[in-house]
């Protein structure tokens, strides 16, 4: 199956909303507080991402199949280094903010196909290595990770309203090898 994955611009608004949403349903039920889930809304997103997408320093890509937008990726800098990381010299330049997909569409490669395009443009922004945070309870975002060559290279705790969570940061040294999985 193929997807058309572009440059997420001001008229995806209301797509990114919803996939966020769905995203965070499906990832974070039974994970974190329902409540908390449940006040996340396509409204809030939305005023959200029009924001988001005027931060020239995020890049944002958005997932296409059969020309229904189904996912997305937000990468970047590097905003949250792991614990112990020199500042002088990290061992990570980028980041990847956020991967939601539209739960029906898990295990489609999707996800695959988003990191890596979102790799390709990390590297052609100089970039050589990467780190992301996951939930530690988010067993298929973690395994994806796992898949695509990530190694735990940290951890801290977070709060999502009335839960705390551990979020475990997995990193690449050599993002190039992202791109042969």
């Amino acid at each position: 199956m193929t997807f058309i994955i572009h440059k997420a611009t001001e008229k995806d608004v209301p797509a990114l909303a919803s996939i966020h949403v769905a995203g965070w349903q499906g990832a974070y039920g039974g994970v974190i507080d329902q409540g908390y889930i449940d006040a996340q809304t396509v409204d809030s997103r939305t005023e959200e991402w029009r924001e988001w997408l005027l931060d020239e320093t995020t890049s944002h890509l958005l997932a296409f199949k059969e020309g229904k937008p189904v996912g997305f990726i937000s990468y970047g800098a590097l905003r949250t280094p792991p614990p112990g990381t020199s500042k002088i010299r990290p061992l990570y330049s980028s980041e990847i903010y956020g991967v939601y997909l539209l739960p029906e569409n898990f295990r489609q490669g999707i996800g695959t196909s988003l990191l890596k395009e979102a790799v390709s443009d990390l590297i052609i922004q100089k970039h050589q290595s990467l780190c992301l945070w996951v939930l530690e309870k988010n067993m298929r975002g973690r395994g994806f990770y796992e898949k695509m060559g990530g190694q735990r290279v940290g951890k801290k705790m977070v709060e999502f309203g009335p839960t705390k969570a551990k979020e475990l940061c997995y990193g690449w040294r050599n993002i190039s090898e992202i791109l042969e999985k």
